[in-house]
């Protein structure tokens, strides 16, 4: 499920007895202003910071992720060993991310190993914070706990995307597989206590201390208030120790002291703590903004080609193939490039336009290394094979077109190839119809920004005139844009690939495509990192955000009997239950507008964004499979989305025609690589109620339901028969 409340314990307590002010900043690297802009502001506050900790400052936390300290120390690598004094003594904290990267956005391998890089650089430097710190992710992924608790991390702090029914904090949020971790809930956000420097002496410190805690007190379980001093871009107050020794005066019964988040969270957590299982994806205390989904469609797709090409092929064959060396710093660049990209606001599109035109270049240079990587890889396969021909690749852990799981088949070159078909439309009433198949685009006008769609009163639909150009490809036409959408069957593959190529000239307006559901929907289930979660037909709103039906897909959805797929995450909706309705494009011209019908609240800057209008050609490729089955879903995408990959295979080596690199049974795939010399493998249970008797290589173990397991190997000595 999208998400489920279980059994709660007492109300708050409503008076604090302990205060710990955390110094801190959220630092988006980049966002109304690219990342150099930004950069110049890290490095003075950054240089004020560690003369003020240097001088006895008690503690300022570097919002969680150690990027914004490398962006630094490129330019003040002089600084360093006083980073490593600071860290090590707990007066400033690193990590453990490296960077804020929003949730749905990315790869579940990409959150894992955010999480392991930002790790180990802040150990690096000194000191790691191992506290899952999560304060402006525009919502939460189900598996989050249990990505944390696999890092030994058994604590998290978050603001958006919790309901209405967690009330309290802390709290216990909940994987689909029962890993678990004790979460500080920012009621009211990272900058709660951002007027604190406005006080002048610690009398008006504890005045406004007071007011913090009527709005806080209610959700205090054991009397323990969490005040973050800080917002964005922001540096210390030199004042604050002064002001809080003199508030103690005027707050007697109250233990007050500035700390850190590990000094907050070091006690052990309350009894009846409510607890929350699964996704949090909740406007009913905070903006989700959820429909960042949809902002420069382009990136998320792209996004995607980049991330299954390096954990899927680049990273696979490089590890696997006997006697390659590993490229490690090939792939920490791109790995590198991808973490940038993966910060929230760089990977949500919700950004100045020339950021997004870094994030394009920078998703560009990670796919090249990472096709450079896989094609040196397969040629160095192709050549260790016996027979001549042509060799494929098979990236998925099943077989595919007789090719074995994470292995190759040599062909004859001159082996005929069936060609895909185009499949027989017919037009009724607008919609495009191939058997029990349908389909139609439906234009709105959109009044919103970058963060949400905001519908036009009235009719907002802008027509759309549908017209058959040939066997399998319709037309369809309205002012100024005009969408050419190919439907066609290749051989062997159960699902429908339909090819939307769209020219767009109209600004403010939402393009999607419709499928007609086989039958009526009352929820759904989509790709999500390491998860199928299983969602209602809308989100949790409030008077901050409407209710929201769109939602985010990795991969693909299913609802009512139908599985769409595509490469990379994708907004959908099921609309009115019959409907599956896909986001082509969401045209806006600015990053917040000050207030919609759908948001009465600004989001962000009202910076224009002219690129976000996406003028232009755009290609979007999806396929549509029937079926009763949701878990249809994972087998059908890696079919869609991973095709086998080909190289010339001379003949003369050892290996024979057909033969696996290593084979995987009973689960889902995220990742092969070479670790500390050995082989890892990445793999997780899609079905959140069933065991699954997996088997990687030689190792066999029962993977619980929703389960996530990491599976160490040897180096492998050479491939095998297939």
């Amino acid at each position: 499920m999208a998400g489920e409340a279980l059994p709660t314990g007492p109300r708050g307590c409503g008076a604090p007895r302990e205060i710990t002010l955390v110094p801190h900043t959220h630092w988006d690297r980049e966002w109304y202003e690219p990342f150099e802009v930004f950069r110049e502001r890290l490095v003075a506050m950054m240089d004020g910071l560690l003369g003020l900790a240097e001088g006895g400052f008690p503690h300022f936390h570097l919002d969680g992720q150690t990027a914004m300290v490398d962006d630094y120390l490129e330019v003040r690598p002089e600084r360093e060993a006083a980073i490593r004094r600071l860290a090590a003594a707990g007066r400033i904290s690193l990590g453990p991310w490296v960077t804020q990267a929003d949730e749905f956005l990315v790869s579940g391998e990409t959150l894992w190993r955010n999480l392991e890089r930002g790790l180990a650089r802040a150990r690096e430097l000194g000191r790691a914070l191992e506290v899952g710190y999560l304060p402006d992710q525009f919502g939460h992924v189900g598996q989050m706990p249990q990505i944390l608790r696999r890092f030994g991390i058994d604590r998290a702090v978050v603001w958006r995307g919790v309901p209405r029914a967690i009330d309290r904090t802390p709290f216990r949020w909940e994987a689909p597989d029962g890993s678990a971790v004790v979460t500080e809930y920012l009621a009211f956000g990272y900058s709660v206590g951002w007027r604190v420097p406005e006080a002048r002496d610690g009398r008006e410190l504890a005045d406004l201390l007071r007011g913090t805690a009527a709005g806080l007190g209610p959700f205090l379980l054991d009397g323990r208030m969490l005040v973050p001093v800080g917002w964005d871009h922001s540096g210390p107050d030199p004042t604050l120790p002064a002001k809080v020794e003199e508030a103690r005066r005027w707050l007697p019964a109250v233990e007050l002291r500035v700390g850190s988040l590990a000094d907050h969270l070091s006690a052990d957590p309350p009894p009846g703590l409510p607890t929350w299982r699964g996704e949090l994806r909740s406007s009913a205390r905070a903006h989700l903004l959820p429909n960042v989904c949809s902002a420069r469609t382009h990136q998320k797709r792209e996004r995607g080609e980049a991330e299954a090409l390096l954990e899927r092929y680049a990273e696979p064959l490089a590890a696997l193939v006997p006697g390659l060396p590993w490229p490690a710093d090939e792939l920490d660049r791109a790995w590198t490039l991808l973490l940038w990209n993966a910060a929230h606001d760089s990977v949500c599109g919700c950004s100045h336009d020339e950021v997004a035109r870094a994030v394009d270049a920078r998703t560009r240079e990670a796919r090249a290394i990472a096709e450079r990587v896989a094609d040196r890889a397969l040629a160095a396969l192709a050549a260790q094979v016996a027979r001549p021909g042509v060799l494929r690749f098979n990236p998925s852990p099943f077989e595919r077109e007789g090719v074995p799981g994470l292995g190759w088949r040599v062909e004859d070159p001159g082996w005929p190839r069936a060609r895909a078909e185009a499949i027989p439309l017919s037009l009724d009433a607008g919609w495009a119809w191939a058997g029990d198949v349908a389909f139609r685009l439906r234009d709105e006008r959109d009044e919103g920004d970058l963060y949400t769609f905001c519908p036009a009163e009235g009719d907002g639909d802008l027509p759309l005139e549908a017209e058959l150009l040939g066997p399998g490809l319709v037309r369809f036409r309205g002012e100024g844009i005009e969408a050419r959408l190919a439907l066609r069957r290749a051989p062997g593959e159960a699902f429908l690939r339909l090819d939307v190529e769209v020219a767009n000239e109209r600004p403010d307006h939402r393009l999607r495509l419709h499928l007609r559901l086989p039958r009526a929907a009352t929820g759904s289930v989509a790709g999500a990192p390491f998860e199928l979660v299983e969602r209602p037909l809308a989100s949790e709103g409030s008077e901050l955000e409407a209710p929201s039906p769109t939602w985010p897909a990795r991969g693909g959805v299913w609802a009512g009997g139908l599985v769409a797929l595509a490469h990379g995450v994708f907004e959908y909706e099921v609309v009115d239950g019959g409907e599956l309705a896909l986001t082509l494009l969401r045209c806006v011209g600015t990053i917040s507008r000050e207030r919609l019908a759908t948001r009465p609240f600004p989001a962000g800057p009202g910076v224009p964004t002219p690129d976000a209008q996406m003028l232009g050609t755009w290609r979007f490729p999806f396929g549509v499979l029937p079926t009763d089955r949701p878990e249809d879903l994972i087998q059908a995408w890696e079919r869609f989305a991973l095709p086998l990959r080909e190289a010339r295979a001379p003949g003369g080596g050892p290996l024979p025609a057909r033969g696996s690199l290593l084979e995987i049974e009973g689960a889902a795939l995220s990742s092969v690589r070479r670790v500390d010399g050995g082989i890892e493998a990445r793999i997780w249970n899609p079905s959140r109620r069933r065991s699954a008797r997996a088997r990687v290589g030689g190792h066999r173990l029962l993977l619980g339901p929703a389960r996530i397991e990491t599976v160490r190997l040897e180096a492998p000595g050479g491939a095998h028969p297939g």
